[in-house]
């Protein structure tokens, strides 16, 4: 076995079975002994957001002497990029080896349950069973999709749980209204354990109070008057929170300040349960923060953002941050979208700000049509210019010396994990 066939088995669209409940991960899980039951966790799901939730978290407990485990998705570069312990990735050796060993127990509960297992399914086990051969004191773990039927959600009660936003993405899968969504959501909330979100409007909070109050967990909701910012720029952002003041952020966007609140409070939970965690570590952990495609700075001058937002809540905070880190200014943007996505609703929304428009086809086979695409978008009296390729972009954006002409990179991961790794190459 090597890297092409762990690939083959963890990252392929494989599974056939229904996900209507956690039967087939239960089983997997079983089968290896039940890692899960052996780890102490932090959870987090939510629309836009868990993934800068994660790493704030993991750059937090990087400060301290708690030996933390991170799981991730998507990758940007690597798939090995998706577990974490400490600062590493899993190693291609670690990631074989462990393919190897689980791979005999995914046949057997196929042929068990007469299902496939999904690609997801299997990283996950593979990645529990990975943090608890090594010790891990503390796993963050990001939800996939939803949280109710996740498998990430096979875990018993975490530490804390946090829910960081509630949008209209995956309806297929969650259910057409924000309600809907937001019940998927709250079904990583269990029993006596802690829940942290921030206030979501009337409907969205109901939801997640009653979970909570149902399986007796205790709610902490993030209030946005406790919330102070004093500076933000495309350098960064300063704010307090609470009786924390002068906290700074590298991670660009006010959203992220409240993704940092959010860290901040599931800190305050840890720490009242004994883990050594400090104001300095909080401090420290988040200003270092780090979290490549989410509004990530490639080049100043002229500066290109890059911003793997691809969903219409994702779109509308990215147009809000650019907005007020560069009022009454335009932009030349570059879009790639899957084609199951609303993606002209989410182009139409960033065209008032356009000065022109770059399309690329983020995969060659779920992704959208870039020139006709860009056909639609000239018929609003926007320049559009189609690309057959990424590479062919990178030319583009680096024959671009105007430094006045600012570029958004904006559309699915895939297309800003092309942009970096043809950008540094």
């Amino acid at each position: 076995m090597d890297m092409n066939d762990v690939i083959a088995l963890v990252n392929t669209n494989r599974g056939n079975g229904k996900k209507e409940s956690l039967d087939r991960m239960n089983a997997l899980l079983e089968k290896i002994d039940n890692p899960e039951r052996n780890l102490s966790v932090v959870h987090i799901a939510g629309t836009n957001g868990k993934g800068s939730t994660a790493n704030f978290m993991s750059a937090i407990l990087k400060k301290t002497s708690i030996k933390t485990g991170l799981y991730t998705s998507p990758h940007l570069e690597k798939i090995n990029e998706r577990i974490r312990i400490g600062s590493e990735d899993i190693s291609d050796e670690d990631f074989i080896r462990l393919a190897k060993f689980i791979e005999p127990f995914v046949q057997e509960v196929e042929k068990e349950l007469d299902e496939r297992l999904y690609s997801f399914e299997i990283l996950t086990a593979l990645a529990l069973f990975y943090f608890a051969e090594a010790g891990c004191e503390l796993v963050i773990l990001e939800a996939g999709i939803g949280g109710r039927l996740d498998s990430t959600n096979a875990i018993p009660t975490p530490e804390v749980a946090i829910i960081t936003s509630i949008g209209m993405d995956h309806m297929k899968v969650l259910g057409n209204t924000k309600r809907d969504i937001a019940y998927e959501k709250a079904g990583i909330i269990k029993g006596n354990g802690f829940i942290v979100y921030p206030s979501m409007g009337k409907d969205i909070d109901e939801v997640i109070e009653e979970r909570a109050a149902t399986v007796k967990a205790k709610a902490i909701n993030i209030q946005p008057n406790d919330i102070a910012i004093t500076a933000m720029s495309h350098k960064g952002s300063h704010f307090s929170y609470k009786h924390l003041t002068d906290l700074t952020l590298h991670m660009l966007g006010e959203h992220q300040i409240m993704n940092a609140v959010l860290t901040i409070e599931a800190a305050w939970v840890l720490k009242e349960k004994g883990y050594a965690i400090e104001e300095n570590h909080i401090r420290n952990g988040l200003k270092e923060a780090y979290w490549p495609g989410r509004l990530e700075r490639i080049q100043d001058e002229p500066l290109i953002l890059i911003d793997g937002a691809h969903n219409p809540e994702g779109v509308q905070t990215l147009k809000a941050n650019i907005q007020a880190l560069f009022p009454n200014e335009t932009f030349t943007f570059v879009v790639g979208m899957m084609k199951d996505k609303d993606y002209m609703a989410m182009i139409d929304e960033m065209l008032p700000l356009a000065d022109a428009m770059y399309t690329v086809s983020p995969d060659p086979y779920r992704g959208f049509d870039a020139k006709a695409v860009a056909e639609q978008i000239s018929d609003k009296q926007v320049k559009a210019e189609a690309f057959d390729s990424v590479e062919k972009v990178i030319i583009k954006l680096k024959e671009n010396d105007n430094p006045s002409n600012k570029v958004i990179v904006f559309g699915s991961l895939y297309l800003i994990g092309d942009i970096k790794t043809g950008w540094n190459r």
